[in-house]
């Protein structure tokens, strides 16, 4: 992704996190394990803040959330972690995180308090939230066809007409794709009733062949800015960075953009938590404290391209982010992805072995 740093702003910050608000620094030790996305935070946040504190940050990345829980389940010593909701939810039940000392995070008053309620964590006891945005399309902005819904991708005529104009990429990714069926049917993101889950598999085996591409992984920096495809299903912070690597001065807001199927679709959010396994939980909290600041909140959504929940935040986003704020009626249109019952889980597993199975 394109790095756009409010360099200026933030080289005049003298102090952030505790100071920020007159509390004394604790007493911190001498290194920190993160375990994040790839590309989900701005490094140059991170090596300032071993600058300024003398922390040594080991930065490991993982690329799925079933491979970062694998690491915790086991016992794996990280400090900080960036679970998606519907995990944070799981590691709760498996008594798998720490509570977090909120009196050692006082920047939390920068977070919108919709954030802080999240249905996964009400009242942020075990995690802090991060990041939020929602699951649409994007589209090259030269396409004489702009999408409006779900249909995009799913209804044959639709979806053979972007096909053959240029392409469409699907997410590898089974409860976005499944959820993205469900929602153009008319059905919740969460389904449960085996007869809208099979509905779903047909309308998605029917569409399968307009597809050229499933992918998740580097889509936003592979197959959209060589313009491989014309229509993406997309996170909308992808979008962004898609938009950002295609700008020029014929397109200074980018080739790409994004939009909030009519349907509506999947609302996500990203926290910070702590693992119990953690040997560091104080200076795990000053670093995310660090990270609310609300110059550094913005320097690391304006590098990702995904919103921050630090709603003081937003007066320092790049002019390609402040596009991206989804309207009240965009956002309730959408809805959480939550865990599924072992049942139902089987249930779509056995989908997506069929989907992905299928010629």
């Amino acid at each position: 992704m394109k790095k756009v740093m409010l360099s200026l702003l933030i080289a005049a910050i003298a102090l952030v996190g505790f100071a920020s608000v007159g509390r004394a620094q604790p007493a911190l030790d001498p290194e920190l394990y993160i375990y994040n996305w790839d590309a989900y935070i701005d490094m140059e946040v991170v090596n300032r803040y071993e600058q300024e504190f003398g922390v040594r940050i080991t930065y490991d990345t993982f690329a799925s959330l079933e491979e970062m829980f694998a690491k915790i389940q086991a016992g794996a010593e990280y400090d900080v972690i960036f679970p998606s909701d519907w995990m944070v939810a799981r590691l709760i039940e498996l008594d798998l995180l720490a509570k977090v000392d909120k009196a050692n995070v006082p920047n939390i008053s920068h977070i919108a308090q919709e954030n802080l309620d999240a249905w996964y964590d009400p009242g942020a006891e075990y995690c802090i939230p991060y990041m939020w945005g929602t699951t649409g399309i994007a589209y090259l902005v030269t396409l004489d066809r702009v999408p409006e819904g779900w249909s995009a991708l799913f209804d044959p005529e639709e979806a053979a007409y972007y096909a053959e104009n240029g392409g469409i990429n699907i997410l590898d990714d089974q409860r976005e794709v499944i959820s993205a069926a469900l929602k153009y049917l008319g059905y919740s993101i969460n389904e449960t009733d085996p007869k809208h889950l099979e509905e779903a598999r047909d309308v998605i085996l029917n569409a399968k062949q307009y597809w050229r591409f499933w992918n998740s992984a580097d889509y936003q920096d592979t197959i959209l800015i060589s313009e491989e495809v014309v229509l993406s299903h997309s996170w909308d912070g992808s979008t962004v960075a898609a938009a950002i690597k295609t700008e020029s001065e014929e397109f200074p807001q980018g080739k790409w953009k994004h939009i909030t199927p009519k349907e509506g679709g999947v609302r996500y959010q990203e926290s910070m938590c702590i693992p119990k396994t953690s040997p560091h939980k104080a200076t795990a909290e000053h670093f995310i404290n660090y990270l609310h600041n609300p110059e550094n909140a913005a320097a690391n959504s304006n590098f990702t391209g995904y919103l921050s929940v630090n709603k003081d935040a937003a007066e320092f986003y790049i002019p390609e982010l402040q596009a991206l704020l989804p309207s009240a009626e965009d956002v309730a249109r959408m809805e959480w992805m939550i865990p599924l019952d072992e049942e139902t889980m089987r249930l779509w597993d056995q989908i997506w072995t069929e989907i992905r199975a299928a010629g």
